[in-house]
C-alpha cells in the first residue's frame, strides 16, 4: 500500500494571504494533489474555496460534450449527451482530496476574517511544502484522511 498523502495546513491572516501562500507553493512545484482555502467570515460562516477539485457543473459540461460526440458516432446524439451529462455530474460531484466536512471542521477553529490554506501533497513533498509556507503563518501537517 502506498504512503498516505500529507495534509499541510497554514494559518493565514486573510484569504488574500492564503492565496499568496498557495501561489508560493505552486512556484515551488510542490506537486499539489488538492488544495482549498478555508475562510471564516465576520458573520461566523465558514466558506470553502476549492482550487483543484472538479465542480459538478464542469463535470456536466465535460460529460455532455463527450456524450454528444459519442452519440454522434453511435447514432443517438441527444441520448448520448444526456447520459454523458449525468455521468459527468456524478463524477464532478464526488469529493476527491480532503473531504469538505474535514475542511469545515478546520474552519470552525478560525477567528472571523481568518483563513487557512489546506494543501494535499505526496509524502515526499511535505517538507518542501512546509518550508514554502513557513513565512505565511503557523504550519502543521498530518496524514490526510482517507478519500471516500
Amino acid at each position: 500500500m502506498a504512503d498516505p498523502a500529507r495534509l499541510v495546513v497554514v494559518s493565514c491572516a486573510s484569504r488574500a494571504e492564503a492565496e499568496r501562500a498557495l501561489d508560493a507553493l505552486r512556484e515551488r512545484d510542490a506537486r499539489i494533489l488538492d488544495a482549498a482555502v478555508v475562510t471564516r467570515l465576520e458573520s461566523g460562516r465558514v466558506e470553502l474555496h476549492q482550487t483543484h477539485q472538479v465542480a459538478a457543473g464542469e463535470g456536466v459540461v465535460a460529460g455532455g460534450s463527450v456524450g454528444f460526440v459519442a452519440g454522434m458516432l453511435l447514432g443517438g446524439p441527444i441520448g448520448g449527451a444526456l447520459l454523458g451529462m449525468l455521468g459527468g455530474g456524478i463524477w464532478g460531484a464526488r469529493d476527491t482530496g480532503v473531504p469538505d466536512e474535514r475542511l469545515r471542521e478546520l474552519g470552525e477553529s478560525l477567528a472571523p476574517g481568518g483563513a487557512l490554506l489546506c494543501a494535499l501533497v505526496p509524502p515526499d513533498a511535505a517538507a518542501a511544502a512546509r518550508d514554502a509556507l513557513a513565512s505565511y503563518g503557523e504550519v502543521a501537517d498530518a496524514d490526510a484522511p482517507p478519500v471516500p
